[in-house]
């Protein structure tokens, strides 16, 4: 199997919208699985709706700086219409937003060779701007080398891992979309992220050895 390392580094802030929240716009600490695969989508040109890189890859997240959050004030307009037609005149009101600020992750993909030289091209050449969060958060990607990976058992862990474990921070985060018709369901995965970026197990796990780090992937 092969494997792909990059570095994804938000110059300024950012902010990865807990649907869930609602008074307050939450922020997840690191970036859903979706996320990260619509930022690879976007750098393939692929059309919105084109889930293929749900089929290619599985994905490890290790945050490497995530400790700064801020709030701001943010006026939401809210769109009253059908969807072909709006109101002129747009509901407001304030609500606060938490932000990450300059966060930074290691984020590995692995899956067939073709589609790891795929991704890999586009990353260094995307076809469109890329970004992480809204579409104002634009991104700096430092791409590594595509090696050959192998599975392991392990208890140490380098990135993030599914489940709730001891000394972490647990989030339930978007972890990809089902197409039923024209709809689309959302599936979640709960992780637990490493306080000290090491995560030391009780009991081996799968994961994957890239390098010296072991890295659970999904």
């Amino acid at each position: 199997m092969f494997g792909l390392k990059f570095n994804l580094e938000e110059l300024y802030f950012t902010t990865f919208r807990n649907p869930t929240s609602t008074s307050l716009i939450m922020s997840y600490p690191v970036p859903p699985y979706t996320t990260i695969r619509g930022l690879i989508s976007n750098a393939l040109g692929l059309e919105r709706d084109d889930l293929s890189v749900q089929e290619w890859i599985k994905i490890g997240i290790k945050p490497i700086n995530i400790s700064d959050k801020s709030r701001e004030m943010a006026k939401i307009l809210k769109l009253k219409g059908t969807g072909e037609k709006y109101e002129k005149i747009f509901p407001s009101s304030p609500i606060f937003r938490e932000y990450l600020v300059s966060p930074i992750y290691e984020i590995y993909i692995y899956g067939n060779e073709d589609k790891i030289e795929k991704i890999y091209d586009a990353l260094l050449q995307p076809m469109r701007p890329l970004y992480i969060g809204s579409s104002d958060d634009l991104v700096d990607i430092e791409v590594g080398k595509i090696t050959e990976i192998k599975e392991i058992s392990a208890k140490k862990i380098y990135s993030v891992v599914e489940g709730i474990h001891e000394s972490c921070y647990i989030e339930r985060i978007p972890y990809k979309f089902i197409r039923n018709g024209k709809n689309f369901s959302l599936v979640y995965k709960t992780i637990s992220i490493p306080k000290g970026g090491i995560l030391n197990l009780d009991k081996e796990i799968k994961c994957w050895r890239f390098g010296e780090e072991n890295i659970w992937m999904v």
